[in-house]
């Protein structure tokens, strides 16, 4: 695959919204409107990682154990012997799309914490060489440790995606697996927001949503983080079955794991 030439004339305005490694403090929280209202909210933090230069500070490591770490296996892992970046870029070819070999590619995740990761959503920016977004991937992992990937087709003229797709996953025992995914994505800039809606019939049922500020990744603020955010990727699968247990007491109706997924586009 040739690589993209950095001409005056493919340059793009959006070139500043390609981030370096960097850390999000954000937000999160998820309104479900139907058929009963049930919302709550955490604050958490995500890094935000290219995946050509891996940042090198004391407490984060790359696929071996650390108090903080990034790890392949947490991925797209379709072939354990090729690296994320591989698997991607491999995974979006077979989607029609191509991306050149010199694009940029940043990764948004919960780390692994002490050697426990558990990611419920992850995101993919993909920019060409002189930072031009091109496309993103939403990355979205069920507590059965099950990962689906969702391409999310082309940037519009301020960076933004705004797409829909059916969901044709099993994500949470209150929703049906049949749904569809409505994804609008900024950039991930000095601030950082993201709306996953999950759709029944065209409606919102469940608004999902993160609202993020950049901080700097530095060997202090991740020390500091670490005391903010103790034990984050189990406080993050606690809270999770904590509120399945309130929906269950709300009589939200029930999706088995066994539900039956109807494969289909839209």
């Amino acid at each position: 695959m040739p690589e993209e030439p950095t001409t005056p004339e493919n340059f793009s305005p959006l070139a500043s919204l390609a981030v370096k490694n960097s850390l999000y403090e954000c937000n999160m929280s998820h309104t479900r409107v139907s058929p009963k209202k049930h919302t709550f909210s955490y604050k958490v933090f995500m890094f935000a990682i290219d995946l050509d230069h891996f940042p090198k500070i004391p407490l984060l490591s790359k696929n071996r154990f650390n108090l903080f770490s990034i790890d392949n296996r947490d991925h797209i892992n379709t072939d354990p012997q090729k690296s994320t970046r591989q698997n991607l870029t491999t995974f979006l070819a077979n989607h029609g799309t191509e991306i050149p070999t010199n694009a940029k590619i940043i990764l948004l995740t919960f780390p692994r914490i002490l050697g426990y990761s558990f990611n419920p959503v992850s995101f993919y920016y993909i920019h060409s060489h002189n930072g031009s977004p091109l496309t993103a991937v939403a990355e979205v992992t069920n507590t059965y440790r099950e990962m689906k990937l969702y391409p999310l087709g082309t940037p519009d003229t301020e960076g933004k995606f705004n797409h829909t797709t059916p969901k044709n996953f099993y994500v949470s025992p209150f929703s049906d697996p049949n749904d569809t995914f409505h994804f609008r994505l900024h950039q991930p800039a000095t601030d950082w927001t993201v709306h996953i809606d999950n759709l029944t019939t065209g409606k919102p049922t469940l608004l999902s949503s993160i609202r993020s500020q950049r901080k700097p990744l530095t060997t202090p603020r991740l020390a500091w983080f670490a005391l903010k955010y103790p034990l984050l990727s189990l406080l993050i699968i606690f809270r999770i079955h904590l509120h399945a247990l309130l929906l269950f007491l709300k009589k939200i109706p029930h999706f088995p794991k066994s539900t039956p997924i109807t494969e289909r586009g839209l």
